[in-house]
């Protein structure tokens, strides 16, 4: 039987790595073009390609070519493959994000080509969740290919596998097998005569990738002609030009037979779980904010769509930009973006928040003030906002804020220092109250200056809480921008010294106590403040690093006290268990630490903390990684002019701790990241 060797050409086209996002759109064009050229001048050459936001700049910006792509398209020249808005990173993004690129890809290419590719891939991205055989499953793939991570990082049962989701469902996984994902200019040869050797040796089809990568570039008229000299002369298999589908049709009637691999696909570049810590964050928030804006809207039955919103969103989950491989240019465009983003979720959201109100039953306010909670999880948490106590200060006497809510009743609240600093009487000030049982939805308050009652001190809190003393350790980092080799960071390096004196109680009253301390380790300081609430197990950090080191990286230690621990985090659509090895790893937004033995827990909520470690003892959150800007470990730093190193600056970072069970982790790190919305002044009614 003569097997056959799929020959897969592809322009792997990274629309920004050591570029920025309008040079990866000329190339795109470029690349596009030439595809279009060559396909006319081989009529045996099929072209594949995926990443909807590419043939999206092309519409924009050179309809003439998108409508020859269509032509090719529709003559079986031309394959949609894949089908997703972009390679994305498929560990750092939240899941919705995840289904929102697979559906926007796939919408845009049934809208314009009729194509639904069955084959998803991500070739360059740098590891793969367990959850995601289940998630496409629901989108109707039939299989995934990869190539990270390679067998060097990680055992498979063989490169072609089933390969099972926590919730059953299968795909057909595929790890390339030959080479990369695309060909060197001299090496087409070489990777056909690979192709032809292994497909003998597998007795099976096999699948080579070729063309020009990264920068894009695909098919060239220099190595069609080598495949044709060469497939003239190598008769043991047949060279077929194909498709990633074409591929899996091909080797389907293998799948019921292969072996199964269950769990996540991992590890490659520790250090991508840290580095760019600032679009980390904000790629949180912005998710975040946006799943808000929808809820938002469902409340207000009408409004504009989030589409464009969200593609602003899920080009920076890109994969050499929201794990930070990326240049400090193409860091500030992702920024951009992200700023774009929330101004426009803001706008949306005042609008519908506007047309709520209006239709709200009246409340006659000195302050009317409006709330909104999106977390179904979270029913009691702290609220906080700012307004002003009268249209001009209150000179005279000494005024105090109190809220009630829509009936009238007094909600317990307290007064704390708002973010302007002026000597103007309290004119300005910032609110906090607890809110119970405010189930999702608006809700309605109002507010008054009455002159202030005297008022004793509040006992600090009895409840049982875990209120653990943590530490700011220093970690030798000298591996590059993807942490490439590396797979620990455990050499200390110093910690931060608490600055004698600067322990202070900066607020205190019937909702919380606050709590400021300050530290200092070589050139940087933190500023943490720490709250404890009377009615509420959770202890809350806000913490201020002033972060100004090169080649170091930040952790957070946070000691968990517990006998035989095992410790369970989110990844994407899921959780998954850890190794106590103290070797570095990548999870969401939260931690579970059971104690085997008993019902003993800790949990753990963060803004973005994405990397951590944890030996058994201490769990180290990864916070800040000073690694050069898009550095490959081969170009040395030792030498030379001073080069530019991530993370330098002002950072803030949102930790909380609890061991109540009832506390949904996931609800809780939800409120650190999208805070309840607050409107204050805006009319009701």
């Amino acid at each position: 039987m003569k097997y056959s060797v799929h020959l897969i050409c592809n322009a792997h086209l990274d629309p920004v790595w050591q570029w920025r996002w309008t040079e990866g759109c000329s190339e795109a064009l470029m690349t596009f073009r030439n595809a279009a050229d060559i396909l006319n001048e081989y009529p045996e050459l099929i072209f594949n390609h995926n990443e909807a936001i590419l043939y999206q700049w092309v519409l924009q910006y050179d309809p003439k070519l998108f409508s020859r792509i269509q032509q090719l398209v529709s003559d079986g020249r031309w394959f949609i493959s894949g089908g997703w808005f972009l390679q994305p990173d498929v560990n750092l993004p939240p899941v919705e994000n995840l289904y929102r690129n697979i559906t926007y890809g796939r919408e845009f290419f049934r809208k314009y080509f009729g194509s639904e590719p069955k084959v998803a891939y991500n070739f360059d991205s740098f590891g793969h969740p367990g959850t995601l055989p289940d998630i496409l499953n629901e989108f109707g793939y039939d299989m995934y290919i990869h190539q990270r991570p390679e067998k060097d990082f990680l055992s498979l049962p063989g490169s072609l596998y089933r390969w099972k989701g926590p919730n059953g469902g299968t795909i057909a996984g595929y790890r390339i097998e030959i080479g990369l994902y695309h060909n060197e200019r001299a090496n087409i040869r070489q990777r056909l005569r690979e192709g032809a050797d292994l497909a003998i040796e597998l007795g099976r089809d096999v699948a080579v990738f070729w063309g020009i990568g990264d920068h894009g570039g695909g098919a060239s008229r220099a190595d069609m002609d080598h495949i044709r000299e060469y497939t003239g002369l190598d008769s043991r298999v047949n060279f077929i030009h194909s498709t990633t589908d074409g591929f899996l049709q091909a080797i389907s009637p293998l799948i019921p037979e292969l072996p199964e691999y269950q769990g996540s696909l991992q590890r490659i570049f520790a250090g991508c779980y840290t580095s760019l810590s600032r679009i980390k964050r904000k790629a949180l928030e912005a998710s975040g904010a946006a799943l808000q804006m929808e809820k938002l809207k469902e409340e207000g039955k009408r409004g504009r769509g989030e589409e464009e919103i969200w593609k602003d969103i899920l080009f920076n989950d890109f994969h050499d930009i929201l794990p930070g491989s990326c240049t400090e240019p193409a860091e500030q465009d992702a920024l951009d973006l992200y700023g774009r983003a929330m101004e426009n979720i803001r706008r949306a959201n005042m609008e519908s928040i506007t047309r709520i109100n209006q239709s709200a039953p009246e409340l006659k306010a000195y302050i009317p003030v409006t709330v909104f909670n999106s977390n179904p999880l979270l029913t009691t948490f702290p609220v906080e906002f700012e307004c002003m106590s009268d249209y001009r200060p209150l000179w005279t006497g000494d005024w105090e804020l109190k809220l009630y809510d829509r009936n009238g009743n007094l909600i317990p609240s307290q007064e704390e220092q708002p973010e302007a600093l002026l000597p103007f009487h309290r004119w300005r000030r910032k609110i906090s109250f607890l809110a119970r049982d405010m189930e999702p939805g608006v809700h309605h308050f109002s507010m008054k200056a009455l002159p202030a009652e005297e008022k004793e001190t509040p006992a600090d809190s009895h409840m049982q809480r875990w209120d653990p003393p943590i530490r700011f350790l220093v970690m030798n980092d000298l591996a590059d921008s993807w942490g490439t080799d590396t797979f620990a960071w455990r050499e200390l390096a110093g910690t931060f010294e608490m600055t004698a004196g600067s322990a202070r109680v900066i607020e205190q009253g019937p909702v919380r106590k606050g709590e400021e301390e300050m530290g200092r380790w070589g050139g940087s300081s933190v500023v943490i403040h720490k709250y404890r609430y009377p009615q509420w197990p959770v202890t809350e950090y806000r913490i201020r690093v002033q972060w100004n080191e090169e080649r170091k990286r930040l952790k957070i230690s946070i000691p968990i006290e517990l006998k035989d621990p095992v410790l369970t985090a989110q990844i994407p659509g899921g959780t998954e268990i850890f190794p106590a090895d103290g070797q570095e790893y990548v999870h969401g937004t939260w931690i579970t630490i059971n104690e085997r033995e008993s019902s003993k827990q800790r949990f753990i909520a963060h803004n973005g903390c994405h990397g951590f470690d944890f030996d058994g003892h201490e769990v180290r959150l990864s916070v800040l990684r000073s690694a050069a800007y898009c550095h490959e470990q081969g170009f040395s730093l030792d030498s030379g002019p001073n080069r530019k190193y991530m993370d330098q600056g002002i950072h803030e970072i949102r930790l909380a701790v609890w061991e109540e069970p009832s506390i949904d982790p996931a609800a809780l790190s939800e409120w650190l990241i999208t805070p309840p919305l607050v409107w204050p002044h805006l009319p009701i009614g």
